[in-house]
């Protein structure tokens, strides 16, 4: 009695539909791509071999600034650009037999000194694009995690030199021009303000660039 209350086992022609029905709804999607990024759809290559036991990658990108003080002076005269550093973090799932060592990613005690660069990168699957990719990058710590009631974990901490992501590097329009000076203020408009905290004050001795305007005498007395 198929295709009853008490047999609800389609026949074959109808098995034939569904399974055409969804290969053609797989084949000619119309759902649209999601509009956030999400770990589902991304890939992750490490030496350009995908990588199917990770389920999380993290990254750091870091940009240090040196103050420049100078005499006389209570805020910095300048936020120097000093350095760019990149690091971050991969979590992967233990497979027995397969291992950062095995792969080649991190030395042993005997090739440490020796190792070569490993490459990384993020890639939205649907879009192809890249989120993240960097070709020299070393594993500096490996931690791993062994309880009996869950599955083994590692973490794998690496450092990186330079990086890649959706937009291409290029240096910045202008950079070795001067500043530009601040304009002149016209008839009627209010003047401009202040660029720096020092030497403008307001009412009540309140920094001008707090009020927006006030004079440029330095309200500490020289000693």
């Amino acid at each position: 009695m198929a295709g009853t209350g008490f047999d609800n086992t389609p026949g074959f022609a109808e098995n034939l539909v569904n399974n055409i029905a969804g290969n053609v709804a797989g084949i000619f999607s119309t759902r649209p791509n999601a509009k956030f990024m999400s770990g589902a759809r991304c890939t992750l290559k490490i030496n350009g071999k995908l990588v199917g036991f990770a389920f999380a990658i993290t990254w750091n990108i870091n940009t240090t600034y040196t103050e420049i003080n100078t005499v006389d002076d209570y805020l910095s005269y300048e936020l120097a650009p000093q350095r760019v550093s990149v690091d971050g973090s991969i979590s992967a799932l233990h497979v027995p037999g397969t291992s950062a060592g095995t792969q080649g990613w991190q030395p042993d005690v005997l090739s440490f000194l020796f190792a070569p660069y490993v490459s990384i990168e993020a890639r939205d699957s649907a879009t192809n694009q890249i989120i993240f990719a960097t070709d020299k990058a070393v594993i500096v710590t490996r931690s791993e995690e062994l309880k009996v009631d869950s599955l083994s974990q590692v973490t794998l901490r690496w450092r990186a030199i330079g990086f890649i992501d959706e937009k291409s590097p290029a240096p910045s329009n202008n950079y070795d021009s001067p500043a530009p000076t601040s304009p002149t203020s016209s008839p009627g408009s209010p003047p401009p303000a202040p660029s720096r905290l020092l030497g403008s004050t307001g009412p009540a001795g309140i920094p001008g660039s707090l009020t927006g305007g006030g004079t440029t005498t330095n309200p500490f007395p020289k000693i």
